[in-house]
């Protein structure tokens, strides 16, 4: 088990982190602060090529000059410098006086075959489709429409049946995601008082495989859209749970499996707007009794001004799908209009919370 800082530990070192920041950003003139916050893509954009071209694969052994490194992967050497360059100023590789440029902490994570790596995330977050959603940002606003709708003519999961390409990039990184969420969650919450667990919108079952292992009395129920499920039996067998394990097909608008201990919804409530979120917790809920336990794997957005990622993962949701991130209290009232009593929230040190909930009244 992976051993992580308890949540307090985090939170103590974030608020330490928020004033460091606010006391640089009051040191600075308020033009030159907004000019670097406005060029924070430009980074993301240095990332992802360094990321495309897989230059941390090729520094593995050591490290290497611009031009060898863009003679490996097929590159200008002077734009390969340049790039390198710029990535060094985030931490991201590391130049030496030999004008080679070698791996850092940062740049290892992007190694293809490390247990860390993010590729997969940052190859996403990179690509073109995925910028040109959030491009739309402002049209979102003005329009309440997803900026992927108006960029794609079509709603997300749509286009994602239509571009397998960016379908499969788009699930590798959730994939990465769910794996990066598990030590923290691991932490928090313990899976081996439930006999069955259900994973309700599970994906490639990378998240339940992972509980699975950790609670191997349980059995496990992974429940996704049709035409998904043969893959994630798959990976289910290959990570070696899969003989405790069975996939269903369906739509948790319409119906789940009944015979689940604890329901587990991992970054699913988000992609909804209130009444369609409302409608998939009230199908849920019709269908459990007491003794039976859901459990929201969120983010929950703190209040005041104080920093918070769930604040601009609230904006992708908007933009990407619709969707939203939410307070502790508008959960409470969500899971409260869909027959749910909320009995506790457990914070962990990444960006995702643990929402458990029991059946209440019937809604």
């Amino acid at each position: 088990m992976t051993r992580v800082p308890p949540a307090r530990v985090i939170q103590l070192a974030n608020g330490v982190r928020t004033k460091l920041q606010g006391l640089v950003r009051r040191m600075v003139p308020p033009e030159i602060g907004l000019l670097e916050l406005a060029s924070g893509f430009m980074a993301t954009q240095a990332i992802y090529a360094a990321a495309k071209f897989r230059i941390a694969d090729v520094l593995a052994d050591g490290p290497r000059s611009a031009t060898e490194i863009a003679a490996e992967v097929g590159s200008d050497p002077d734009a390969t410098y340049r790039l390198l360059r710029a990535c060094a100023t985030y931490g991201v590789f590391a130049e030496d006086s030999d004008g080679r440029f070698g791996l850092t902490p940062l740049a290892s994570a992007l190694r293809s075959g490390a247990a860390n790596s993010m590729l997969p995330v940052i190859l996403m977050l990179g690509d073109p489709r995925y910028q040109g959603s959030w491009g739309r940002l402002a049209d979102t606003v003005e329009t309440g429409t997803p900026g992927a709708e108006l960029l794609f003519g079509k709603p997300l999961w749509e286009y994602l049946d239509d571009d397998p390409e960016f379908a499969a990039s788009f699930n590798n990184a959730m994939t990465r995601l769910s794996a990066l969420d598990w030590p923290t969650v691991q932490a928090a919450y313990d899976f081996t008082g439930f006999s069955t667990i259900v994973d309700i919108g599970g994906g490639h079952g990378e998240l339940l495989a992972l509980i699975l292992d950790a609670a191997p009395a349980a059995k496990g129920v992974l429940f996704e859209l049709p035409g998904m499920v043969d893959q994630a039996e798959e990976h289910l067998r290959q990570a070696g749970v899969g003989e405790g394990c069975r996939g269903e097909g369906g739509s948790f608008f319409e119906a789940v499996p009944s015979d689940g201990g604890l329901y587990r919804m991992r970054r699913v409530i988000h992609d909804f707007d209130d009444e369609q979120a409302v409608a998939i917790l009230s199908n849920l809920r019709r269908q459990l009794s007491n003794g039976q336990t859901l459990l929201l794997l969120e983010s929950v957005i703190s209040p005041g001004n104080a920093p918070h990622f769930a604040k601009l993962l609230d904006l992708d949701m908007m933009v990407f799908v619709g969707g939203r991130e939410r307070t502790a209290r508008q959960f409470d009232a969500l899971l409260d209009r869909a027959g749910f009593r909320l009995t506790r929230i457990i914070p962990t040190i990444s960006t995702i919370s643990l929402i458990e909930a029991v059946p209440g009244r019937q809604p």
